[in-house]
């Protein structure tokens, strides 16, 4: 018989699908394994990014990196003449297949955890676990 561990339900705050986690890879996570926790740290990157250039040290700081830049490729920045476009492009298709996706959990008999595949308990937590610290299982 395998063995069943403790095992939380979430849903990711980016896609929005439903995980299940058991507790030894359980730390607190809010996204699936399907890279959404990256999407999710470049999108705040980008908001804190914006953010900074909003502001007057901001933009006087991306002032000197372009004219840093400029001086190092030693351009010129005047009007540029406009790019020719042809009038017969061929567009490419992109086959979807090219996406990693992280099998989902099983949902039959076995539960089994999105993140390392172990098989969970089918009693489900909502919450993280709250550990109780007494001088008994106090670690130095």
């Amino acid at each position: 018989m395998l063995m069943q561990t403790s095992s939380r339900k979430y849903q990711c705050l980016r896609c929005h699908t439903l995980v299940i986690i058991c507790h030894h890879c359980d730390h607190g996570q809010r996204y699936c394994a399907n890279g959404c926790s990256k999407k999710a740290r470049k999108d705040s990157l980008h908001r804190a990014s914006k953010k900074y250039q909003a502001t007057r040290r901001g933009r006087f700081n991306n002032a000197l990196r372009q004219q840093r830049y400029r001086c190092k490729k030693k351009q010129k920045v005047t009007h540029h003449s406009s790019l020719k476009m042809s009038l017969h492009d061929v567009l490419v298709k992109r086959l979807m297949s090219d996406k990693k996706v992280a099998n989902p959990p099983h949902y039959g008999k076995t539960m089994r955890c999105h993140h390392c595949g172990k098989v969970c308990s089918p009693f489900l937590r909502d919450d993280f676990l709250r550990y109780q610290f007494t001088k008994d299982n106090l670690r130095y």
